[in-house]
């Protein structure tokens, strides 16, 4: 549930949406119990796509889709309907909550985070009631950007058998798909899901006037790996106040970094970070980081790796 402490700081109109939202929230866990984490208002998301490394194709594909919310009236001038929906897919840590993020900053909008995971692990098929009551709140309010995150976990197959899953995510699946055939009522909001497993997505979700412009968001590969290095490099010397890095060498770096995505590419520069700051606790000079810093922390992330994928398939069991 969103922090209270939040209100001080957001405009009047922004906190009396919070206020809402925590309210329908309370009402819906008196039947459903806590749903904390689960539903999410985020009034000013504070992400713009310059802070996107990568994902050029997809980060222009969606930053047209603000025109249904800043400009409605020229689809009107073509004849034709704007869209209400889209689905991000791709390896999961490349950025598609970033995407969504983004697009209501542009659009001047609210951004409404639903993790479909935890919220149906939670009420299972009765998420369409939950879902039903946030459309409610946010086409009252003006713009908004309703986000759902890890949108195959709608098929259920996560809780059940693929034949239960199928049977209890049935009426789940019509009663999404009712409510984004209503969104036309609705002209202030847009409707975002992603996943990372496309195949799980039921296909009528994805029919005409539903979420039906469909954005990959894929692997970084060779200049976005390395606008993805820079920004987050220039993040943290942002944080610091200060020059941390040394200039790197980038045609060293990108090839061992093929593969890994944006998430993992931050966690390489993050644990060169670490050591830094562990040399510095331990009194020593640790100086600025390195080419070779970079290049030892990759090492020892892919490692690490391989550990984790090893103990998921029970091979150290």
């Amino acid at each position: 549930m969103p922090d209270q402490r939040l209100g001080s700081a957001l405009p009047s109109l922004e906190w009396a949406v919070q206020r809402r939202l925590e309210d329908l929230i309370a009402k819906l866990e008196t039947k459903y119990g806590d749903l904390r984490g689960r539903i999410e208002l985020v009034p000013r998301p504070g992400v713009t796509f310059d802070m996107i490394g990568g994902a050029d194709a997809a980060k222009g594909a969606i930053s047209s889709l603000s025109y249904a919310l800043r400009m409605p009236d020229l689809y009107q001038r073509w004849g034709i309907a704007p869209p209400r929906g889209a689905l991000l897919y791709g390896p999961p840590g490349n950025g598609k909550t970033l995407l969504a993020k983004a697009l209501a900053t542009l659009s001047e909008a609210l951004f409404y985070h639903l993790r479909l995971t935890t919220l149906t692990s939670k009420v299972g098929p009765n998420a369409a009631e939950v879902i039903k009551e946030v459309f409610q709140l946010a086409g009252s309010e003006g713009k908004g950007v309703i986000f759902f995150d890890e949108a195959d976990a709608l098929s259920l197959e996560h809780l059940l058998p693929p034949e239960r899953a199928r049977e209890a995510a049935g009426p789940l699946i019509s009663g999404f798909c009712e409510l984004l055939d209503g969104l036309r009522a609705f002209p202030t909001l847009l409707v975002v899901a992603s996943t990372s497993r496309p195949d799980g997505i039921d296909s009528p979700l994805i029919a005409p006037g539903r979420l039906d412009h469909l954005i990959e968001v894929p692997l970084p590969e060779g200049p976005a790996l390395r606008e993805i290095i820079e920004i987050r490099c220039r993040r943290a010397e942002q944080t610091a106040g200060r020059a941390l890095f040394e200039p790197l060498d980038y045609e060293a770096l990108v090839p061992r970094l093929a593969g890994m995505t944006g998430a993992e590419v931050s966690e390489v520069l993050r644990r060169a970070l670490e050591a830094k700051v562990q040399l510095a606790g331990s009194g020593a000079d640790p100086g600025l980081v390195t080419t070779a810093n970079v290049l030892r922390s990759v090492d020892e992330f892919r490692r690490i790796r391989d550990v984790v994928v090893k103990i998921r398939y029970g091979q150290y069991l």
